[in-house]
């Protein structure tokens, strides 16, 4: 089964959350992102001494898998104008090719020009989560819902990490927070359905499958699930 993360959009769309919760998270992202990286290249190509369409091709490399290509146009970016967004892109992009200590150093350098940039300390933690120290990254989502309690991406990563840890009381407590938040949110109704089925709920669980795909009708792991479910309900008589 598969947790969904939360994504940080700054800057159009310039963060990645992605942690590992029984399973990597598999996203739509093709044709967005193909027509993203050709939109952004044209407006390089146009203004080649300008950061912003550096930063955001990168970031179109990036959900495309191009990391090397992202990295350079982001640090691209960096070089001409460096704003602690570019740092956060750049970070993920490092994270994304698997160079976490250098991805961890972007991250603070974005916080050095910018100390109140309390979303960063959730890619922190989503460093720490994909080096498997749980405790240290729930740390650092902690940070962000310090200052931030709204923040819908840290209660959701920070549900994920409790998660991977069995505490699943926390694991709701932030959940259900995230979904006063964002009541619709398919990537949260599916993380209860899978928390709820780790619990043997599997009528609650159920019940949350059916709300992604209302929402979301394409999503193949979240009818997966409901089709496994239904049929363990079916086999037991329920």
């Amino acid at each position: 089964m598969f947790i969904k993360t939360a994504h940080l959009r700054i800057e159009y769309i310039i963060f990645i959350a992605l942690i590992m919760f029984y399973g990597l998270l598999s996203h739509q992202r093709n044709t967005i992102w193909k027509n993203e990286i050709s939109l952004w290249s044209d407006v390089v190509r146009k203004s080649p001494q300008k950061a912003r369409p550096h930063s955001l091709l990168g970031v179109a490399y990036t959900f495309d898998g191009q990391i090397d290509t992202a990295i350079a146009e982001i640090t691209r970016a960096v070089s001409i104008e460096p704003y602690p967004v570019r740092y956060v892109a750049l970070g993920n992009a490092y994270r994304e090719k698997g160079l976490l200590e250098i991805a961890m150093l972007q991250y603070h350098k974005a916080l050095s020009l910018k100390p109140d940039f309390y979303d960063v300390y959730v890619n922190i933690g989503n460093v720490y989560a994909r080096k498997g120290l749980f405790d240290m990254a729930i740390s650092e989502y902690q940070k962000t819902l310090h200052f931030k309690p709204s923040s819908l991406d840290a209660h959701i990563n920070i549900a994920s990490a409790y998660g991977l840890k069995q505490d699943y009381d926390k694991t709701l407590h932030h959940l259900k927070k995230a979904l006063e938040l964002d009541p619709h949110n398919p990537d949260v109704h599916y993380n209860l359905g899978v928390t709820y089925s780790s619990l043997g709920l599997f009528h609650e669980a159920l019940s949350e499958y059916e709300k992604v795909l209302a929402v979301k009708p394409g999503d193949k792991d979240a009818f997966y699930n409901r089709e496994v479910i239904k049929t363990r309900l079916r086999y037991n008589g329920n």
